[in-house]
Parts: C-alpha cells; sequence; structure tokens
C-alpha cells in the first residue's frame, strides 16, 4: 500500500504539498518523476522487495514510461515470468510489472492483472497519462480536472492543495450520502472532485488537454448447473488460491480473527497454507459483547500466534476528529470508529493484515436478504427500496433535518428501481437473491466497504488484504444458486455453502454459529461516550445555522430526545436493535459538522492528531 498523487504539468512546490497530505500511506519513502508535462509523487509503504532500489516512481529500460502503484499485484510473478523474454527488470517488486505490462498490452494491460491496485502510467512518448483501478474498487483513486489540466491523488485531501480547487459541498452527492451511506455514481462530497469507479480507466491526453473513462470490467451473473459437491469444490479451490496470492510480501503479515465464520475459515484456510503459525489479533472493549471466547476457539483449533488487545472508548473519542480527517467523509455505522483503532493496535505487530471483508454480500450474510429469497419479482422490486442502509430514508426524517437545497437533490426512489430493474433485465436467468447480491456488490462494496477498510489501514500505514474480494472469486461466487447461500430446508441458514466449506477445517459449532455483529457495543458507547458530546457540537452547529440543514433547530433537538429516552432503561439486542436507526442518524450529523468545519471551512486540522477537545474549543471560539 502506498499513496499516490499526480499532476498534468510540472509544478514541484504542489506535487511535495499533495505528497505530504498522504503520507501517513506510505511513510517509509517518498519519490518523485517530474517533466516538462508531467509530475508524479509515491509515498511508499515497503511491502515487495524492501530495499530502497524498489523506489517509486519506477519506469522502463529507456526511462520512457513510468509509474506510481497503490496496492498489490498479486500475480506479479507469473507476469514477470512472461515479460521477462522481451524486457529488462532492475527490481523485485509488482509496481516494475506494470510498466513492462503497459508496453506489451498498452492499455488492456489490466486485463491481465490480479490484485487490489490504483496506478498511473505517464508514457512521454504519446504524451498520455493512463490511470486504472481495480475491479472491486479496493484502493481509492479520485481525480479533478482543472482549466484543461488533471489532477489525481489517493485520497482528496491531497487535491485539495490546488488552490483553483474552490472547497464547496455537493449537494447532490450528501443527498446520496444520507440515502445510500455513500455515493453511486463517482461523485464526492467535493464539487467538482470525482472518483474513478471501480473496474474503470482513465486516459488523458497532455496535448489536447482532454480525458476519456472507459469500463474494462462489469460484473454479470450466470446459471451455475453444477451439483453441491461440485460447487463447494471449486468455492474451496477459489478461496484458497485467493487466500495464498495474498501471501506474497516481504514484510510481516497477520489476520483478524472476530471468531465469526468469514475470518474463521479464511484462518483455518491460511493456517493450512502456511509453515509458520498465524499471527491472529482479536480486539473488544471490555464488555459482554466482545468475541474473545469465540476467537480463542478458533485460535486453539488452528495453532495461531494469538493476541487479545483491548480498545478504549476514551480514545475512541478523542480520536473521533482524526478518524474523520482520515476517512474524508460523514459517517454514521460505528464499525468505522472500531476498524480505526485496530488498525493502529495491529499495525504495532505486522505490515500486512487480513480481513474477512466481502464475505456478507457474496453468500447472503445479513438478515435483511431473506426478504429476497422467496423469489418473488414482484415482491422484490417493490423491497429494493429498503436495500439502502443510508440515515434518512424516510421523507418526513429528511424535511425536518435539511434545508430545500438538499432535499431537491435527494435521490428520486425510482433511480434505484431502475438500477436494479437494469440488473434484473440482464440477468433474468438468475435467482433473485443473487441479483439483490449482485446489486450490492456494484454498490455497497466499492461505496462503503472497501473505502471505510482502506482509510482504517492507511491512516496507520496497515495493508489490509481482502480474500473474499477476489474478483475471480467474486465472479463464481455471484452465480451460485440462491439456495446454497440462504438455505432454508429446516432451519433456515444463511451463507450455507461456507458453513459447509468451514466444516472441512473447523469443528462444527464453529462452523455454524450465528453472525454475530463485530464492532462497538455502541449502544453503551453512544449513550454514556458519544451523546454528551455530540449533543453540544450539534447544538452549536445549528446556531451557525450550517446551509445544509433546515433553520428550525428543535428538528434536530426532537431527534436527540427519541434516543436519550432510553438512556436509563437495561441494555438489550432489542433496545439496539430499535434505536440503531436513531444512533446512526445522531452520529452521521454529528460527523457531518465535524467534516464541513475541517475540510469547507478552514482545513483546521492539518495536523491529523488534533484531539476532540481541542476541536471543542476551535468550534466554541467560532461561535463566541
Amino acid at each position: 500500500m502506498c499513496g499516490i498523487c499526480g499532476l498534468s504539468w510540472n509544478d514541484s512546490n504542489l506535487i511535495r504539498k499533495m505528497g505530504e497530505k498522504i503520507q501517513h500511506r506510505g511513510p517509509e519513502q517518498e519519490g518523485f518523476f517530474l517533466d516538462e508535462h508531467i509530475s508524479l509523487c509515491c509515498e511508499r509503504l515497503k511491502i515487495l522487495d524492501l530495499s530502497d532500489n524498489a523506489k517509486q516512481p519506477q519506469h522502463n529500460e529507456d526511462s520512457s514510461v513510468w509509474v506510481v502503484l497503490n496496492g498489490e499485484i498479486y500475480n506479479f510473478r507469473e507476469l514477470r515470468k512472461s515479460l521477462e523474454n522481451n524486457h529488462k527488470f532492475y527490481t523485485n517488486s509488482d509496481t516494475e510489472v506494470i510498466v513492462h505490462a503497459y508496453e506489451e498490452y498498452g492499455e488492456n494491460c489490466v486485463d491481465y492483472m490480479t490484485g487490489m491496485f490504483s496506478f498511473a502510467i505517464w508514457d512521454s512518448k504519446k504524451k498520455k497519462l493512463f490511470l486504472a483501478r481495480d475491479r472491486l474498487g479496493v484502493k481509492p483513486l479520485f481525480y479533478c480536472f482543472s482549466k484543461g489540466e488533471l489532477l489525481f491523488s489517493s485520497e482528496i485531501k491531497s487535491l485539495l492543495q490546488l488552490e483553483e480547487i474552490h472547497r464547496e459541498l455537493n449537494y447532490e452527492a450528501l443527498s446520496q450520502f444520507t440515502t445510500y451511506a455513500y455515493t453511486i455514481d463517482g461523485q464526492t462530497l467535493f464539487k467538482n472532485i470525482y472518483e474513478l469507479l471501480p473496474g474503470h480507466k482513465l486516459v488523458y491526453f497532455s496535448n489536447e488537454k482532454k480525458f476519456t473513462i472507459s469500463s474494462y470490467w462489469d460484473l454479470s451473473l450466470h446459471v451455475q448447473n453444477d451439483s453441491e459437491v461440485v460447487i463447494l469444490a471449486k468455492l474451496e479451490k477459489l478461496l484458497k488460491k485467493s487466500i495464498e496470492l495474498r501471501l506474497e510480501s516481504d514484510a510481516p503479515i497477520g489476520a483478524l480473527l472476530s471468531g465469526g465464520l468469514d475470518s474463521s475459515i479464511m484462518v483455518a484456510m491460511l493456517s493450512k497454507i502456511t509453515d509458520e503459525p498465524v499471527k491472529t489479533f482479536t480486539t473488544g472493549f471490555g464488555h459482554e459483547l466482545d468475541e474473545y471466547r469465540e476467537a480463542k476457539l478458533v485460535a486453539e483449533h488452528c495453532n495461531t500466534n494469538h493476541q487479545e488487545i483491548e480498545l478504549s472508548f476514551k480514545k475512541l473519542t478523542d480520536s473521533l476528529p482524526t478518524i474523520l480527517w482520515h476517512m474524508e467523509f460523514p459517517f454514521g455505522r460505528p464499525s468505522i470508529l472500531s476498524n480505526f483503532l485496530v488498525a493502529e493496535e495491529v499495525k504495532k505487530h505486522v505490515t500486512v493484515a487480513y480481513t474477512g471483508e466481502g464475505s456478507d454480500e457474496l453468500f447472503g450474510g445479513y438478515n435483511r436478504y431473506l426478504d429476497y429469497s422467496d423469489n418473488n419479482s414482484e415482491m422484490t422490486i417493490q423491497k429494493i427500496n429498503n436495500l439502502p442502509s443510508g440515515f434518512f430514508n424516510n421523507s418526513d426524517e429528511k424535511e425536518k433535518i435539511f434545508s430545500s437545497q438538499v432535499l431537491s437533490s435527494f435521490p428520486d426512489s425510482a433511480k434505484t428501481e431502475n438500477a436494479f430493474k437494469k440488473i434484473i433485465d440482464s440477468n433474468k436467468d438468475s435467482d433473485l437473491l443473487n441479483q439483490v447480491l449482485l446489486f450490492e456488490l456494484k454498490t455497497e462494496i466499492p461505496g462503503a466497504q472497501t473505502w471505510r477498510i482502506d482509510r482504517a489501514g492507511s491512516a496507520h500505514a496497515l495493508e489490509l488484504r481482502e480474500p473474499f474480494l477476489d474478483y475471480n472469486l467474486v465472479e463464481f461466487c455471484a452465480s451460485i444458486p440462491a439456495s446454497l447461500k440462504i438455505n432454508q430446508n429446516g432451519e433456515t441458514r444463511k451463507k450455507y455453502i461456507l458453513q459447509k466449506l468451514a466444516e472441512k477445517y473447523l469443528p462444527k459449532e464453529i462452523a455454524q454459529r450465528k453472525k454475530f455483529p463485530w464492532g462497538i457495543p455502541y449502544f453503551d458507547y453512544f449513550t454514556n461516550e458519544f451523546l454528551p458530546i455530540a449533543e453540544c457540537i450539534l447544538d452549536k452547529s445549528i446556531t451557525l445555522k450550517r446551509p445544509f440543514l433546515n433553520s428550525d433547530r428543535n428538528n434536530v433537538k426532537n431527534l436527540f430526545s427519541s434516543i436519550l429516552k432510553t438512556k436509563d432503561r437495561s441494555i438489550t439486542s432489542k433496545d439496539v436493535e430499535i434505536n440503531d436507526r436513531f444512533l446512526r442518524q445522531i452520529m452521521f450529523l454529528f460527523n457531518l459538522e465535524l467534516w464541513y468545519s475541517i475540510f469547507i471551512e478552514n482545513d483546521n486540522l492539518s495536523n491529523p492528531s488534533l484531539s476532540i477537545n481541542h476541536f471543542l474549543l476551535f468550534i466554541l471560539k467560532v461561535i463566541i
């Protein structure tokens, strides 16, 4: 993992400023390339070929082609073998393979790559800048176009160093965030700054001052007619291959282990592949909801080098502005907070860590998918608007909280329906559950999950690898029959086929363990730690009459009262379920205020270690 950025002109001062903003992604080595038409920068985290010889940007034999890479090309050894007859290599890194693959295959080089990546290639002979992003969007890439010139970076804060880019809120993107918890079409919360979509490439022609964007990969469904036994064997082979590929590293490797099905089977298979015991890490908050016991069972069974790490509510709260600075968007999912602290602790022991993200969208792991397993087409269309897991799906709630400018940009429900109908029309032979899962693989995964994991890891220079998001595995899993994902013969079993695979590697009590939400015991956290701070900041936000909020401050106060009424009740799973929506709404509004102050108003968090107390003092000073 690294941080990359670039400009379509020569500007040594600006490219250095941009690099500084993403140095946390790769603090071990900094590199630049500049000529008359280009400025490139890489902030490197050393994973493959730890020598300084593998410094980026890297080049071809005559230095006419240069590349910067964020991420990993997992099949680089295989690619290198196919290229060595025609090309001379000077490093043992995966980055250099991209240069020669481009020379050999042109822009189609991405078709030969397996990995998580975003990269930029400068072809000095053709005066062409070529950007590409991996198929599932595991690694980020942002760009903007200013006065005919192109800028790109791994993070938005780097692009904001160009003075010509005005820090202006994108109301349409904000509207999408409130509905989906992410954007769906490459927009960001910053006006005129865009995200290159997964499986897409961008080509900028320096002489013409123009660029084109095109897709090189898309996920579709096909009918699997094989037996359960055959499908199980293929699944095992593909998942094992994905895990093996992600072992490519010259830096220490570990795995996050929650004790749930996804991480447990990942660790179990990883333990069978490696000679040395796998380093595994489980975290908790000293709460009854912690998964130490379940994770320990897996660790003991797999003979891992296991560590339990206890996290702190206080540190979590104090780090809120820092977390938001790294995330670059206002979030309402409390798991993001714990992801950040977990990455910080795990980085003390390893540089690379496996994670089980993405499995639920592949195998139907969430309860909400049960509504779509009845194969009723009309019912599914009616229910599809319940899929977005945003914060304000109810129109009355939106009107109470947000300004008319925001409301006018809210996504029409028909937009979601049409997007889903398009998937149905192009995959009519597949079952409805798979169509719903495909919809989420194309929206939820790149829009929320991969972003969250990338930013949590990059904040601490920890590379997180997701074997369930290998595109070969995803293509296969997308078309596994719904009955093998949610099996309803007798007792309903979610992720049935993955459970069956887990039974080959783990005791039955672990393999068939019911899904348990991992993260913060957030009802406790919200009511005791978060709400007093959130209430203070949100109240001041209303006083300031932010342009995105309704001018009637009582509406937000009423939102608080909805959750505060439950503060003194005993905490049960039902309480959490009932109040989850309110908790997410409050956290989103709180983070929206912080985000606006940090990124739109003053960039006052240029030092990402600023604490919540310092931030509160800043807010109060502004008001007074």
